[in-house]
């Protein structure tokens, strides 16, 4: 009798718990002579909404035990691959000095690949990489795919400037699909999305992670993003599913009653 064969388990949203000080002391000695960099670290804070009285589940939301407690849930799980993001870096689009932007996601990345995916080859990581200044952005994405082995970039769907379907950041996308690598956005960041008097963050919560997704991929989709990169292997995570399904049919309405007139020439072009 053959033994029934095990699906193949993948956790595509798997967080780390950043070990601040280490990260740090993968910055130019230059940035550590910064004060704010050596007491509260490089990362800004989420937002001020998660600064609310709640509760969670037991052993919901706490660091496993650095690599050695992921490696073992994984073995306990019986996951072949961990994709890993970040914790507090899920804030990185809220850093507003470039510079201290292109400093930090160098250092993060540094730190992840030594840290995780060095130490177990089931950890697949996701790079961050500096929106904030699209042409290093593409630097960073390019080192921390051929170099430190990532299989991609997190984006954050809030803090930066501009919605993401913009053309500022299209040179990322190219840069990604030339890689064919995976480019992910992922909320966390709740700020300025109409929520900012809730004082039940349960509520943040379910609405903030679907809102930031449902505003960046609409500005994708109409900017035609996934049309001009297909390449590039597009991710929008721990929003759940309906809201793609309420995107998609308000979007097909939408666009066929109030199709462009007046196109942008590089949507014309092709």
């Amino acid at each position: 009798m053959n033994t029934p064969t095990r699906p193949m388990m993948i956790d595509g949203d798997g967080h780390v718990f950043e070990d601040i000080p280490a990260i740090v002391a993968r910055m130019p000695a230059e940035v550590l002579k910064t004060p704010i960099i050596g007491t509260q670290g490089p990362f800004p804070p989420l937002d001020n909404l998660h600064q609310a009285l709640w509760q969670s589940p037991p052993q919901s939301f706490e660091d496993p035990g650095g690599v050695r407690g992921w490696s073992e849930f994984l073995d306990s799980a019986n996951f072949v691959v961990a994709v890993l993001y970040p914790t507090i870096g899920l804030a990185y689009g809220r850093i507003t000095d470039k510079d201290l932007a292109i400093y930090t996601c160098r250092a993060y990345n540094d730190w992840l690949a030594d840290t995780y995916c060095k130490a177990d080859s089931r950890f697949k990581g996701l790079a961050l990489i500096p929106m904030q200044d699209p042409a290093a952005a593409v630097t960073e994405l390019n080192r921390a795919v051929t170099e430190l082995g990532m299989v991609g970039a997190m984006l954050p769907p809030t803090g930066l400037p501009m919605l993401l379907g913009q053309d500022y950041y299209w040179p990322v996308y190219e840069e990604a699909n030339r890689l064919g690598c995976a480019i992910a956005l992922h909320g966390g960041a709740h700020q300025n999305m109409g929520m900012d008097n809730q004082g039940v963050f349960a509520a943040v919560h379910a609405l903030g992670h679907p809102f930031g997704l449902m505003l960046n991929f609409t500005d994708m989709l109409v900017n035609r993003v996934f049309e001009r990169f297909e390449n590039t292997r597009f991710g929008f995570m721990e929003g759940g599913l309906a809201w793609f399904l309420m995107i998609m049919e308000r979007c097909s309405g939408s666009y066929g009653a109030f199709r462009p007139t007046d196109p942008p020439t590089h949507a014309v072009a092709t």
